[in-house]
Parts: C-alpha cells; structure tokens; sequence
C-alpha cells in the first residue's frame, strides 16, 4: 500500500510518484523553453544594440534608439507591377475584402500596389519623410484606400486587420519579440515578415571597417529570426525567393552617394578620400549594376504563419 512515502517501494504501480515525476519533468521542460527564449530575445538584442552603438559613435550621440538612421525611400515603381517575386507571394494573401496592416511600410513600396487588391492598406511608420512620400504618391496615383499611421510599431494603437505585413524592418528593432507578439494579435488571417538572410549592413561592414577603421556587428537576419520565432512557440512557414545580386547602385556617383549617407561620410573630407579609395577597390560592374566584389547574393525568405487566435 502506497502511503506516499519518499521511500515508496510500489515505484512501477505507484500513481502518486508518477504525477510527481511528470510534474518535476513539466517544470524542467518549461525552464528550459523559458531559458531557450531568454537566450534567443537576449542575442537578437544584443546585435541590434551593438549596431547601433557603433553607428551612433560616427554620427553622434544624443538622438533616441533608431532617430539617427538615414532614410532610404524606395524609388516610385509601378504599383501595377507583376515582375516583383516578394509582392507576388504577398498578393497570395490579399484579395478584395483583406485589409492590411504594413508595419514599417515606408513610403509605400509594397503597400501601393497591394492596395490595388486589397480593400484597405495601413502604414505604420515613424518616419515622417517616408509617410510625406506616401502621401504624395498616393495622391499620384490616385488610392483611396490608403492610410497611415505616423508611430512606432510599438506605440501605435490601430485596430486589428486581416494580415500583418513587416518587410525588411524587423532586423533594426531591439524588442522583437513584443513586436512579433503585437503583430501577431493584430492579425486575424496572417502574418508576413520579409527579411533578407544577410541584412544591408552586410554590404557596408568592409566599407566601414576601412573608412573608420572598426568592425560593423551585422544586424540579425532570416536565421535569428526563426531562432527567435522557434523560442516563441511559433513555427512558420518559409518561402526562399530566387538569389539577386545585391546592386548598391546604378553608377558609381550615385553609389558613393548611398555610402555616405550609410557611413555617415561628409564629402571632401578625409573618410571621403578613404572610402573613394576602397570603392575603387571593392567595387566591380555586374549588369545589374556596381555591387561589392565577392559579395554573397542576396537571399530572401518570405515568413509567415497563422495567428494562434485565427486557429
């Protein structure tokens, strides 16, 4: 008879000893999910925050988390395009009655022509430069259903929407995790993160290592996602789009023109001699354009999943 005793000798029959083995077997497991999202969150912030420490010692200090960062606004491009890989998935999401919440959508480059499918689009954006050239080209093109929203992700109070849409922004924000959570609640259908496996940053590290003389840490791309994603409890699912050489631009004027404003190089000045100087090296002709010799292609991955509450 079992009396609950430690030194219960009953050990294959006894109910009691098995519960109380299946719950220490419970809370480990749990510690260990716990430990394993700590270990994902801390090193996805740790990326994040060095980046920006080190891109905050060449443009100066003083200015909040991610103010300091150079806008790059898409060029104006059909919204009626068909050719472009990404947005066709995204479509794949979107029909006549979806309404659509861009996170960090910028000046429109997907959020336009998704709105020729959808019923509505909302950008959220904190960049009011990149909201005033959505503005603009909404009223070029005519949209009607087209809104924005000028807030951090984080901050922004808007109402849920069928899919969540985030593309090539994730990898700069600190607290992911929340972000994804959020994105997560306010998608009743689905959500779609689009981000590259090697972010930009990769494309200016040998540039700034000889123009300042540092290292550059690389921002967290489509493996530290899922790592953070898998910690979540959330396992999506991922589409690779077809590799693209990574072009920094069409000629080299307007390519030393991007790398100053990414390394916060002023012209005429002594980093400007040192980057004109290794760009005379780095850089080489493709038919796409001036990319940076022995670069990787540009791999991107398009990652989505249900929302727990759509289930």
């Amino acid at each position: 008879m079992c009396l609950g005793s430690d030194r219960c000798t009953e050990l294959p029959e006894c109910g009691r000893l098995k519960n109380w083995d299946a719950g220490i077997l419970s809370t480990k497991s749990d510690l260990m999910e716990e430990m394993k999202l700590k270990s994902a969150i801390e090193a996805w912030r740790e990326r994040v925050l060095a980046f920006d420490r080190e891109m905050e010692e060449i443009r100066g200090e003083g200015q909040e988390h991610g103010q300091r960062r150079p806008v790059f606004a898409s060029k104006p491009q059909d919204p009626y395009r068909t050719d472009d890989p990404a947005l066709n998935v995204f479509c794949e999401f979107v029909n006549e009655g979806t309404e659509v919440l861009d996170v960090g959508g910028g000046a429109g480059r997907f959020a336009l022509p998704l709105a020729t499918r959808a019923k509505r689009v909302t950008v959220i954006d904190p960049s009011e430069e990149s909201l005033d050239l959505l503005s603009t080209r909404v009223a070029e093109f005519g949209f009607t259903n087209v809104t924005s929203v000028n807030e951090r992700w984080e901050e922004a109070e808007v109402p849920s929407a069928d899919v969540t849409l985030c593309s090539w922004a994730i990898h700069h924000v600190v607290e992911a995790a929340p972000f994804i959570k959020k994105m997560e609640e306010r998608a009743m259908d689905r959500v779609v993160i689009l981000e590259m496996m090697e972010t930009p940053g990769s494309q200016m590290a040998p540039f700034f290592e000889r123009v300042h003389g540092t290292r550059l840490t690389a921002l967290p791309g489509v493996r530290q996602l899922l790592n953070l994603l898998w910690a979540m409890d959330i396992f999506p699912d991922v589409t690779m789009l077809s590799p693209e050489i990574p072009v920094l631009g069409p000629d080299l004027s307007s390519t030393l023109e991007r790398l100053r404003r990414m390394l916060a190089v002023e012209e005429g000045t002594d980093a400007d001699e040192r980057l004109r100087a290794v760009a005379d090296e780095l850089l080489e002709e493709t038919s796409e354009g001036l990319t940076v010799r022995g670069t990787n292609l540009r791999r991107q991955a398009i990652v989505t999943w249900k929302p727990t509450q759509s289930d």
